[in-house]
């Protein structure tokens, strides 16, 4: 899975930077952004994939620990980018509001450092709970935001642009915290911290490729027709 993470996101950086000369000039930053999110990610799942181990082999809860610092540095780099590359076409969609992206990457950080904490606090913990909770908090006030934008007077493909990106946002950043939740019930019911951790990483893996490379195509589609 973490080598389909990798093969995916590396896949996504090429076709974004291939589609980057098809944009006019002033809307190049869109297909820019998109290429880098998913080049972080390659890299970084690159790495993750040797520190679990080979097919075949061991994988142990300290194998998938070590991923956990090494998915939140994607996720505190890859995250903003993509809020910025929403602000890119929410501008084009003629709904840019005035500090709109600035405060959107900070609630973003917000989460990310706070989710860091919860998933390296104490399984069952009350540490773990309460930042857990910041964290969704977090997102939830960012879902907010991005549906306050008002898009209604921009062109069609840029409203439906906005609406899907959106959509991702709600859904696709939804199984985050929902896969922390899954990893905290089942090791309260009984499974070990490396099964639990184990299947946490397999669901982010999946939710990384779809928010990352689906959101880019999204994002990039509505600026070459702009």
């Amino acid at each position: 899975m973490f080598m389909l993470g990798f093969v995916a996101m590396a896949a996504g950086a090429f076709y974004f930077f291939m589609e980057r000369n098809d944009l006019k000039p002033e809307h190049r930053s869109v297909a820019t952004y998109a290429a880098v999110i998913a080049f972080v990610a390659a890299i970084l799942y690159y790495v993750m994939k040797d520190v679990v181990g080979f097919p075949g082999g061991e994988i142990g809860a300290a194998q998938i620990a070590e991923t956990v610092p090494l998915r939140y540095i994607d996720w505190v780099i890859t995250t903003p980018l993509l809020l910025v590359e929403f602000g890119l076409i929410v501008a084009i969609a003629g709904g840019a509001t005035k500090g709109l992206v600035t405060r959107l990457v900070l609630v973003d950080l917000v989460m990310i450092v706070t989710g860091f904490l919860g998933e390296i606090s104490v399984p069952g913990s009350v540490a773990a709970y309460v930042w857990f909770i910041i964290s969704v908090l977090a997102w939830l006030w960012i879902v907010l935001m991005v549906f306050q934008v008002k898009v209604d007077k921009g062109a069609p493909f840029a409203q439906q642009a906005v609406k899907t990106m959106r959509l991702f946002v709600v859904i696709g950043w939804a199984i985050y915290p929902l896969a922390t939740a899954i990893q905290q019930f089942m090791h309260i019911g009984g499974a070990d911290v490396g099964t639990a951790a184990a299947v946490a990483a397999l669901i982010y893996v999946v939710a990384d490729v779809l928010n990352k490379v689906g959101f880019g195509i999204v994002a990039v589609r509505a600026a070459k027709k702009a």
